[in-house]
């Protein structure tokens, strides 16, 4: 640990102060008073995004996932069929875009013809479950993904109930 903190090309460089600070940070350790007014927009910028918005996203979030593990559950209850289909599809939907919200997301799709259409199959190259509700939002698609355990465990067993998934 000690040799990779005194590596020679670290020890060249430092993290420049700056003498003014932007509306998102004020970390700067010298930091000098500018103006009243900047410092209430900062301070109204922390109440507004920690105290409105954080808990807005967190509710969001978490009504998304309990509807869609709910939701899902209860689906796969129906018997097979166009109606479980159809209230699959329309469960997906809602939920996955009650969790864009969370995220503050405003998604435009572009070459619409393009989409998969019935019995077709879309492969998309994502990275994370975030990923997953961004393209999921648009259309109701069967997925093919790794089995995980905790919360994306408990979502994944409920969601095989109403769709047919393959992890």
């Amino acid at each position: 640990m000690e040799t990779i903190m005194d590596d020679e090309v670290t020890k060249r460089f430092s993290a420049e102060e700056l003498e003014s600070w932007n509306l998102l940070s004020r970390t700067n350790y010298n930091f000098q008073y500018i103006s009243l007014r900047l410092t209430v927009l900062w301070g109204l910028g922390v109440l507004i995004r920690y105290c409105s918005l954080l808990p807005l996203r967190i509710a969001l979030a978490f009504t998304g996932i309990s509807l869609l593990v709910v939701g899902t559950t209860v689906v796969g209850y129906l018997p097979n069929g166009r109606f479980k289909e159809f209230m699959s599809k329309h469960v997906h939907l809602m939920c996955y875009r009650i969790c864009v919200r969370a995220l503050t997301a405003i998604i435009t799709y572009h070459d619409r013809e393009n989409r998969p259409r019935n019995g077709g199959i879309c492969v998309a190259n994502h990275t994370s479950p975030i990923d997953v509700i961004i393209l999921a939002s648009d259309g109701y698609y069967a997925m093919v993904g790794q089995v995980h355990g905790g919360l994306m465990g408990v979502i994944q067993r409920a969601m095989v109930k109403a769709c047919p998934h393959v992890w």
